[in-house]
């Protein structure tokens, strides 16, 4: 019973807040049957606000035992058989006791709410363990957008049809089979990968927090794993063929940054294409979007990378140590040049990358000041680049101060992208354009040069990060 305790204890100590706000939602639905009445609308209230939590609770719960469910985890006496009590345990929680009190209280359509309860649990567990799992729920989000009449027909119907209950039942019995047999699979750990890669895929996590990912994540990742040992094959038969400083750089860059070859780059930027079509075309075709809006999110997604600057590099650390013996520098300076200008790389693919959003925004939404928007988009990217990098490269090393410089950073490119849209806009392209790369490019420019110039002067670490 212990054990048991323990596992339900894992979202609460993990995501203390999810905890509190899931559990205060199941005794506010019980509470609605006493404080608001006619009893009919209480009731609705009350399954919705039961719904919700449980969805909440679950996730949270998939979330914590995606972690907890690791080879070694089942070597512990009878791990299955506690994980089966916890089951039980939070179905009779979450699925017996309301509808059992429903049914005393005399509420219509008892049955049918714990099967809804039954589905809202389902789900939310099946996206805390498997992601993808949401993309299966949003084809109907659109639906419910583009015909609520036709959504409202169907439910008012479901609520009169005897087969409503058995689907309920069978879609959330689906839903366990998809997020149990890989979290119960037993497999060996994928091999660790770079803490700098590109892919935004998860593999770079610790392996408690790793997410378990589909197929298809897996194919994806074949490919970029493909792309990247070509890219170092690539560069290393340019080196021994014809060594210099240049092509010793770049090989660094390789392994450091496998995944910022051109053709992963490309690969990446097609990707992110087609699902910002998707959402685009099908979501928002009813709807005029700002092309501005458009051209911020660009950068913020451009300026997304760098926070993984810090976290990977420090990480990193032991690795390093094989590097700096590999490249053997005459001095510590130079090798802390080296790596600064092995990752200074990320800021021009960075602006690449927001450039092309900003396109893809500027076709899809058919914006009417395009060049404004390229402009603005190209000089607080490139600036807002160079000081995400600098700030993040010789920045705090806690999660807090890294979070609240990251913070920092977001708002100041935000602030930055908006006024120079207003002062294009009002001075012209020229003039406005002239006094935002001046002030931009200035500030960032000097941000990182004197970043530069600690990070070289600081001594090389590799000591493994305290956990």
């Amino acid at each position: 019973m212990r054990a048991v305790l323990q596992l339900w204890l894992l979202p609460c100590r993990q995501m203390p807040l999810l905890g509190v706000l899931a559990h205060l939602l199941w005794l506010a639905a019980l509470a609605c049957r006493a404080w608001i009445t006619p009893h009919a609308e209480a009731a609705a209230l009350g399954a919705g606000l039961m719904a919700m939590g449980s969805w909440f609770w679950h996730m949270g719960l998939g979330v914590a035992l995606r972690g907890a469910c690791q080879p070694e985890s089942f070597l512990l006496p009878a791990f299955r058989r506690r994980l089966a009590g916890l089951a039980l345990a939070d179905a009779a929680v979450w699925v017996g006791v309301p509808p059992a009190l429903a049914l005393a209280w005399g509420v219509p359509h008892a049955l049918l709410g714990a099967g809804l309860l039954l589905v809202a649990g389902a789900m939310g567990f099946a996206m805390g363990v498997e992601r993808w799992i949401s993309l299966l729920f949003w084809p109907l989000l659109v639906l419910a957008g583009w015909m609520p009449g036709l959504v409202a027909e169907v439910l008012h119907r479901a609520l009169r049809s005897p087969l409503t209950l058995p689907l309920l039942l069978l879609l959330a019995a689906l839903l366990l089979r998809l997020a149990l047999h890989p979290m119960l699979q037993l497999a060996d750990r994928p091999p660790d990968v770079s803490p700098l890669e590109g892919l935004s895929l998860g593999r770079g996590a610790t392996p408690e927090a790793a997410p378990r990912r589909s197929a298809l994540g897996r194919r994806i990742e074949e490919v970029f794993d493909a792309l990247a040992q070509r890219a170092l094959a690539r560069a290393l038969a340019r080196y021994r063929e014809h060594p210099s400083t240049a092509r010793r750089l770049t090989l660094v860059r390789r392994l450091l940054l496998p995944h910022d070859n051109a053709g992963a780059i490309v690969l990446r930027m097609a990707v992110m294409a087609v699902f910002a079509s998707l959402y685009m075309v099908v979501a928002l075709h009813r709807r005029h979007v700002d092309a501005t809006v458009v051209g911020a999110y660009a950068v913020l997604l451009a300026l997304a990378r760098f926070p993984q600057v810090g976290r990977g590099m420090q990480r990193m650390r032991p690795n390093l140590a094989d590097l700096y013996l590999t490249l053997a520098p005459a001095t510590r300076t130079a090798y802390q040049q080296m790596l600064a200008d092995a990752l200074l790389v990320l800021v021009p693919i960075g602006t690449l990358s927001a450039l092309a959003y900003a396109g893809l925004g500027i076709a899809l939404s058919r914006a009417a000041q395009p060049g404004l928007m390229l402009l603005v988009t190209l000089i607080v990217a490139s600036g807002g680049g160079l000081v995400a990098l600098a700030v993040h490269l010789v920045g705090p090393q806690g999660t807090v101060g890294r979070q609240l410089v990251n913070a920092m950073v977001l708002i100041g490119a935000m602030a930055s992208y908006w006024g120079g849209a207003w002062l294009v806009g009002a001075l012209g392209y020229l003039l406005g354009g002239g006094v935002l790369a001046l002030v931009t490019l200035g500030f960032g420019l000097g941000v990182w040069f004197a970043a530069q110039r600690e990070y070289q002067r600081r001594e090389p670490c590799f000591d493994a990060p305290l956990a």
